[in-house]
């Protein structure tokens, strides 16, 4: 993931960056950094050989190609554990700041995405179950402090259309590898899922990885899990 050369984004630009916003900040970027400035947070990145930076404000606007002045209030910390990490920091009124990357879409480029949040990060449980109609059912939850991670309106197909729904990317471990099986939008109002695995799918693992919750100043870390097959 570290390896990785072409950025989302390189204009110098304003994005508005509402609460519904992705968290991602570019795709295919090599050797990211991340600093917190008096409450805004700058990530830069390479990309075709040159450097290239957003800064995160506290109201979510983004400002793309800028750079925060002034001393680095955060520092790197083992306080929060979450998956896919490149930076974890933290400051000292308790916030964590953080970078992960990962192939949320596999036919897209591998994604760098940031969060900021305080206490513990979000939690995907994720079990396989046995037996329905000759097969077995991957079941979890999604939440952030004990909170179902849900939205209100979707897609008959289930892709979410407001800034609070997710859905959970499921992927099969078979022939060696992981495999993409689909993503499942999270119930309302428990954050729950349920997959039936077709014949075709079945694998001797199953791993789920959702994007945080979107609440206000949190932007919730992506989580993962991973469970062994039932059979």
């Amino acid at each position: 993931m570290r390896q990785v050369i072409v950025a989302l984004i390189t204009a110098a630009v304003v994005a508005p960056a509402p609460a519904g916003a992705s968290l991602m900040v570019a795709q295919w970027a090599s050797r990211p950094t991340l600093k917190v400035v008096g409450g805004a947070a700058e990530v830069d990145w390479t990309s075709s050989g040159r450097r290239q930076s957003v800064v995160i404000f506290p109201n979510g606007t983004r400002r793309y190609g800028a750079h925060l002045r002034g001393r680095d209030a955060s520092f790197p910390t083992t306080a929060a554990s979450i998956p896919m990490a490149l930076a974890v920091r933290q400051t000292r009124n308790g916030s964590f700041w953080a970078l992960q990357a990962w192939h949320r879409i596999p036919s897209e480029g591998v994604e760098l995405r940031f969060s900021r949040w305080k206490g513990a990060p979000t939690l995907l449980t994720l079990d396989a179950v046995c037996c329905k109609w000759r097969s077995e059912n991957v079941v979890g939850k999604a939440s952030f402090h004990g909170r179902a991670i849900y939205g209100y309106r979707s897609t008959r197909t289930g892709v979410p259309l407001d800034k609070y729904g997710r859905n959970v990317y499921l992927d099969t471990y078979r022939g060696g590898k992981w495999r993409r099986m689909m993503g499942i939008l999270t119930h309302r109002p428990t954050g729950r899922f349920s997959l039936w695995i077709r014949p075709h799918w079945q694998g001797t693992e199953y791993r789920g990885t959702i994007i945080g919750p979107n609440w206000g100043w949190t932007l919730g870390p992506d989580a993962e899990a991973v469970t062994q097959s039932s059979r």
